[in-house]
């Protein structure tokens, strides 16, 4: 039986494990040729190791299917342009990536390292768009054409941002943002580029205390944490069912729920003159201190409205005089 994907050849950076390994494994099984990815550095973004990303390519040679390892770091500009000329000279043709390559580690703005922050933003941020000029400067080289895709891997941490890993969060809402962008510079190409914000067992989440019972595996029926669920997103975002571009999909187990831009439900107008500080606090006297709130999965919601009240009881207490201590939500152990 034909695959949705026969006759293409993808890349999935961070391949070896977790998500990436189950999408390389899916995108195969739809008949694509996959270019195996995989650094194989710590879940932090440090170290090397190319067994992971060659246990996958041969896992899928076994089933069958084409791929090829290969170990470039993606966070490195000439790194991401050796792996796509390596997929196009390896298979003859590029025409589906997978920016699924994310590191995360637990620190707070006041504690991070600049090693920590750095090896985030080049992993998650920059090596999405590193890929994404490199293919893109394929694709033009070779004109438009249809069926060509780019999926992006944001976060629920980057689409609503939390605290305890303010690198994470940052890069995640600039893939966010990324996406996008290169939708609308892409179209012209043929190239659809949407975003996933997954919710799944992986090595990230597994580190998160606050995550530690949702984030076990089913002991019967359907396990809702199995990365393969959010693969068949990827799928079908790769694939011509796929109507879609420049959105952010989230995906946990069985729900797919797609977010609405970056929404602004107050509006305050000044009547043609400038705006001072006081004219502003008239203005925005009966707007509450809160928004709604946000789910970061279906069953662990973030502390609504946001900020949380402990946040804003805080800064009360500090005007006072008094100190206070507040607890991240996203710890480790």
């Amino acid at each position: 039986m034909a695959g949705i994907l026969d006759g293409k050849v993808a890349i999935v950076t961070g391949a070896g494990r977790g998500l990436g390994r189950t999408h390389a494994l899916a995108l195969a099984n739809e008949g694509a040729t996959v270019l195996v990815n995989d650094l194989g550095g710590s879940g932090e973004g440090f170290g090397s190791d190319p067994d992971p990303a060659a246990k996958v390519a041969q896992e899928i040679i076994a089933r069958g299917g084409r791929a090829f390892a290969n170990n470039d770091d993606i966070s490195d500009w000439d790194g991401a342009r050796s792996l796509v000329e390596t997929a196009v000279e390896r298979f003859g043709a590029l025409d589906i990536v997978v920016n699924n390559a994310g590191v995360f580690s637990y620190s707070t703005i006041d504690t991070i390292a600049r090693e920590t922050w750095e090896r985030t933003i080049a992993v998650n941020l920059t090596g999405t768009a590193a890929i994404c000029h490199w293919a893109a400067v394929h694709w033009r080289a070779r004109g438009p054409a249809p069926g060509r895709a780019i999926v992006n891997t944001s976060s629920p941490a980057g689409t609503h941002p939390t605290s305890g890993s303010p690198d994470y969060c940052a890069s995640k809402a600039g893939v966010a943002a990324l996406t996008m962008s290169c939708a609308m510079e892409l179209a012209e190409l043929g190239i659809r580029v949407n975003a996933l914000a997954p919710m799944a067992r992986t090595r990230l989440t597994e580190k998160v205390v606050v995550f530690k019972d949702i984030m076990k595996p089913s002991t019967g029926g359907f396990d809702r944490r199995a990365p393969d669920h959010i693969s068949q997103v990827v799928v079908y975002l790769a694939s011509p069912l796929c109507k879609f571009t420049g959105r952010i999909f989230g995906a946990e187990a069985d729900e797919v729920y797609l977010y609405d831009g970056y929404s602004a439900n107050t509006h305050a107008n000044n009547n043609g003159m400038p705006w001072s500080a006081q004219s502003l606090q008239n203005a925005l006297t009966n707007v509450p201190s809160q928004d709604r709130g946000y789910a970061i999965a279906t069953d662990l919601r973030y502390p609504g409205p946001h900020p949380s009240d402990d946040v804003l009881n805080a800064l009360e207490a500090v005007a006072r005089g008094e100190e206070v201590s507040l607890t991240p939500l996203l710890v480790t152990d």
